[in-house]
């Protein structure tokens, strides 16, 4: 007896909560049925990204690396990397996909891609899972968009 009433009040639920999906109008008297639009929002579709992004990400053996990341229209990217205490750095350049919020860079001249999270301006790097680094230093896998 219970289980047919749980049945009956989730169904009676389902059935009250799903007009909401669907509004009706009426305009010179005909009906129309207009479906509620999903919500397509993403990096890809609102945000702006394309750009220069600067940040200092932590390093193993130094105190951190100066990067400067450059987004293209063309769907380039050259980035910038500046060991700081050290006389190393390094230049790399390829090209950059944004599906929904994953910025992938793909190097012109092999390697492995690198990930990051497109933000409002600002970037996170994402380890080789496509997943947020975690840890102490979580918030400084980060670079923020410059006005350059």
């Amino acid at each position: 007896m219970k289980e047919s009433l749980l049945i009956l009040a989730a169904a009676l639920a389902m059935v009250s909560c799903g007009g909401n999906a669907q509004q009706k109008a009426a305009t010179a008297g005909t009906q129309q049925t207009t479906a509620a639009a999903p919500d397509m929002h993403n990096a890809e579709t609102s945000l702006d990204y394309l750009g220069v992004y600067k940040g200092t990400l932590p390093a193993a053996d130094c105190p951190g690396i100066e990067t400067t990341l450059t987004l293209a229209p063309d769907g380039s990217y050259a980035l910038h990397l500046k060991y700081i205490d050290r006389d190393s750095e390094f230049d790399e350049k390829g090209a950059f996909t944004v599906k929904e919020n994953l910025l992938t860079l793909t190097p012109s001249e092999g390697g492995q891609p690198q990930y990051y999270k497109v933000e409002e301006n600002r970037l996170r790097r994402l380890d080789a899972e496509k997943q947020p680094v975690t840890g102490a230093l979580a918030d400084n896998y980060t670079l923020q968009k410059t006005t350059e």
